[in-house]
């Protein structure tokens, strides 16, 4: 299913942090929302989620009601084992043997019965995709879920999602701070400022994507001039 919104706003204490914003998203699509602290993303990313109860603001909002959340840290529970954290809230006959094959997705089988202390960083942020695609859903909202991430686990979770897209195919929503991040994953990249999409632009490259490809960095100094930083800086 697609995305709608439609003039939606969404202010804080009298002050817009999101200004009539106005888009579409066709089904499983996959967009990067770039831009600096405090334009707007994570507002943005919690108005289509459905968690800004009690925000003043107004517009429409059409998502899917199947929709699962990927946050920066992986939020699971320390009082729940690895298994049972990931089928939390999953009420089906087959909860624990789907949440075995999502384990066995990330490449975590056979730490069902693993505490979360037991796990490294990366490992937690496989557990926490592995609980969010577990539902099969229609829409993956994600909340720079690689930002604490050290480089190479970073690049080896890109490797692992794109994979797992491929198979469950949903729409998605990546919020970052990484251009090339974006560049790497996004089937399209909106830069945002001030509570306004600034810049749309599809990324029509074949995957893997290589940083050597003259069209990776005409859209790379594009996104970097977007966001008020020189190219030759980045």
């Amino acid at each position: 299913m697609s995305i709608h919104l439609g003039n939606v706003t969404r202010r804080f204490s009298g002050r817009d942090v999101l200004e009539r914003i106005s888009l579409d998203v066709p089904a499983g699509e996959f967009v990067a929302l770039i831009g600096r602290s405090g334009s707007g993303k994570t507002t943005l990313l919690r108005a289509i989620a459905g968690l800004d109860d009690g925000v003043e603001g107004s517009g429409e909002i059409e998502v899917p009601d199947n929709r699962s959340v990927l946050f920066q840290d992986s939020r699971l529970l320390p009082w729940l084992q690895i298994l049972p954290n990931i089928t939390l809230g999953l009420h089906a006959p087959d909860a624990d043997q789907r949440g075995r094959a999502a384990l066995a997705d990330v490449g975590l089988d056979g730490r069902e019965k693993a505490w979360p202390n037991q796990l490294s960083g990366g490992e937690q942020q496989r557990a926490a995709l592995a609980r969010s695609l577990v539902r099969h859903p229609a829409l993956l909202l994600a909340d720079e879920p690689f930002g604490a991430l050290d480089a190479m686990t970073r690049l080896r979770m890109h490797a692992l999602l794109f994979r797992l897209l491929e198979r469950y195919a949903p729409t998605v929503l990546l919020i970052t701070h990484d251009v090339d991040e974006a560049l790497a994953l996004a089937d399209r990249i909106w830069v945002m400022e001030h509570g306004r999409i600034i810049l749309d632009r599809p990324v029509a490259m074949p995957h893997p994507r290589r940083k050597s490809v003259g069209q990776y960095d005409a859209l790379r100094s594009e996104m970097l001039s977007a966001l008020g930083v020189e190219a030759e800086a980045a």
